[in-house]
């Protein structure tokens, strides 16, 4: 009798553990993906904004504030990210396309939203758009990484060389020197709050795992969303490509050639150029090229056929 209740106790106290464990993790997951959402819903659709590598919605503050006069638009952090806790699964590219599916569930967007994404923020865009075309009102690739790097060799060995320097951002998080990414990715024209949210990401050493393990997955999510179906060519699409002089770290030719394929491949689509642009100044002091592609995709016109943008 003795040992069967000393059994009972101890499956009870298992069953008990078990449960407080369960009780702890599931707020982790159960916990909603951070967003800054701004604007009042419209007749237009909902724009949701991507980031790209080691990014958040921070890195969005300007173009939500200008975005936001024409309708409701939403940045939000990647899971493991900025303010977003971290969830189990993948962190690959089709992984993250889901979660934002579940993002935009969870915000109650059952409308087509349009999409803006930035340098790898593209290529999720472009997986979600793939995977749930009909979901999609339409794209903006700012400075994109998209499916069509595949068919360029020098752009295929850039991002790999990004995935070496991502592994060395993670590495000086590691030891204690998060401040100098912070300084090194931070970016010029935020608002203090939204200054303060960036630098808060950049110097989580959890958060740069997250990102650097997150930037990994690029290479192969290239192939990945090049085999989903590619049913996308009759949503709008715009493409945002930068032109600095002297061209900053990518092959200008190459690049431009394998940004602009998803606007020329679209029935309605749009190259716009950014003069004097880099990689991110369209995020801030050249967020005009948003506001305008944004601005044209919530055009009622777009309805019809054979219409140019302007």
């Amino acid at each position: 009798m003795a040992t069967n209740r000393l059994l009972i106790g101890c499956a009870a106290a298992v069953v008990l553990f078990a449960s407080r464990a369960m009780a702890q993790s599931a707020p982790a997951e159960a916990r909603p993906l951070f967003a800054d959402c701004r604007g009042t819903p419209t007749a237009s659709p909902t724009v949701i904004l991507e980031a790209g590598a080691f990014g958040t919605s921070a890195d969005w503050d300007r173009v939500l504030e200008d975005v936001s006069k024409g309708g409701r638009v939403c940045a939000y952090d990647r899971s493991g990210l900025g303010r977003s806790p971290p969830r189990t699964g993948g962190l690959d590219v089709i992984a993250r396309a889901h979660e934002l599916a579940d993002f935009l569930d969870r915000q109650g967007e059952h409308r087509p939203v349009i999409l803006v994404g930035h340098s790898n923020g593209a290529l999720y865009i472009e997986a979600f758009a793939r995977l749930w075309p009909a979901r999609v009102a339409g794209l903006v690739y700012v400075n994109g990484v998209g499916s069509d790097a595949a068919g360029y060799p020098l752009l295929m060995h850039e991002l790999a060389q990004e995935r070496a320097l991502s592994g060395v951002a993670a590495a000086v998080g590691d030891i204690g020197l998060s401040g100098l990414v912070a300084d090194a990715l931070s970016e010029p024209g935020l608002s203090p709050e939204a200054a303060a949210r960036k630098r808060a990401a950049l110097t989580c050493r959890p958060c740069l795992r997250v990102a650097r393990d997150e930037d990994r997955q690029v290479e192969a999510g290239v192939a990945a969303v090049g085999r989903l179906p590619d049913d996308v060519r009759q949503i709008p699409t715009v493409v945002i490509t930068g032109s600095e002089d002297p061209p900053d770290w990518r092959e200008p030719r190459d690049w431009r050639e394998a940004e602009s394929a998803p606007a020329l491949r679209a029935e309605h689509g749009w190259v716009l150029e950014a003069q004097g642009a880099s990689h991110v100044s369209p995020l801030a002091r050249d967020r005009a090229y948003i506001d305008a592609a944004v601005a044209w995709l919530r055009s009622p016109w777009l309805g019809g056929a054979g219409t140019a943008p302007p």
